[in-house]
């Protein structure tokens, strides 16, 4: 039996010299070197845009001919027109202007429809397309939040156009970039 207490000894005294070298190195090791960094969470609230028309685009009054053509509004009120188309000089143009209000200094777009299909109450319709805007395709709200946009674009008028006051509805969208 002294044989087999010999061998237990033995067995255990190097399990222990392994786990005590094992626990010594541990104890050395070098921690690994940590970094941080921190970030801000940032949220902006802002008000609403809002839009209103201040004055409604009107072409003036024009005459057709045999030829059909077009009339041009610019966001300044110049007209200037193509083809068969007259322009009749005591009644000046004048394009949409809208009143855009939103937070100060910001910058928004604006965006308008491919064409407005105006009508004279029958079947007769005419069609404004290439609105054009000043400022253009991006503005910026004064330090109190508002700017007025000005609206213009072209009118395209068949050969003979039936005469007869024409009305439509132009819808812009306004949004902050």
């Amino acid at each position: 039996m002294e044989m087999t207490i010999d061998k237990f000894s033995f067995a255990f005294d190097r399990v222990f010299k392994y786990c005590s070298a094992v626990i010594i190195s541990l104890a050395f090791c070098v921690p690994a070197i940590s970094a941080t960094a921190t970030a801000t969470a940032t949220a902006k609230i802002t008000s609403n845009m809002t839009v209103r028309t201040v004055t409604s685009m009107f072409f003036g009054e024009l005459s057709s001919s045999a030829e059909a053509g077009t009339l041009a509004l610019s966001p300044a009120g110049v007209r200037t027109t193509t083809g068969g188309v007259t322009v009749n000089s005591t009644v000046a143009g004048t394009p949409a202007a809208f009143d855009v209000q939103g937070d100060p200094n910001a910058t928004y777009s604006v965006s308008f429809p491919a064409a407005v299909i105006m009508t004279n109450g029958s079947p007769n319709t005419m069609v404004i397309e290439k609105f054009i805007s000043s400022p253009e395709a991006t503005g910026v709200l004064d330090t109190s939040g508002q700017q007025t946009l000005f609206v213009g674009g072209t009118l395209n008028v068949d050969s003979n156009q039936a005469f007869g006051t024409y009305t439509g509805d132009l819808t812009i969208t306004v949004d902050y970039n």
